[in-house]
């Protein structure tokens, strides 16, 4: 049993290494081609010292490795079926169409309720103007 542990507290670290959006914004951006830490920086938008870091937390973890060609360091992923992988979690994130059905119904009865409001206010609004108007002849 020992080894259950063992192994369930590695996925837990790997699993908090994938829980930072721009760790996986990295990983998938180096799915595609080795960067570098300024072509990262330009496509993520973030600053040189913020994708520094998270590049460090990878590397700390074995998922990304440099390759220095000259004076530029190139950036890979240790193992390219990371990025595959976490695409495949993407389905466990996309609402059910139960869901998806619950809200689009909750936004068309306050679309209804909210614009009723908003045409008796209008209707309410056009009324004292036009009773004000009558009062100022």
């Amino acid at each position: 049993m020992p080894y259950r542990a063992v192994v369930s507290g590695e996925l837990a670290k790997l699993f908090g290494v994938l829980s930072h959006p721009i760790r996986i914004r990295i990983i998938e951006e180096l799915q595609r081609e080795d960067l570098t830490v300024g072509t990262l920086k330009d496509i993520l938008g973030i600053t040189h010292a913020a994708v520094s870091q998270q590049l460090s937390v990878l590397r700390s973890h074995h998922l990304v490795a440099e390759n220095r060609q000259g004076r530029n360091v190139f950036y890979h992923l240790r193992n390219p079926q990371l990025a595959k992988w976490i695409m495949d979690g993407l389905s466990f994130i996309l609402p059910d169409s139960y869901e998806v059905e619950q809200m689009r119904s909750a936004i068309q009865s306050v679309q209804t309720v909210w614009g009723s409001e908003s045409s008796d206010k209008k209707s309410v609004d056009k009324e004292k103007r036009s009773t004000a108007s009558k009062r100022s002849r």
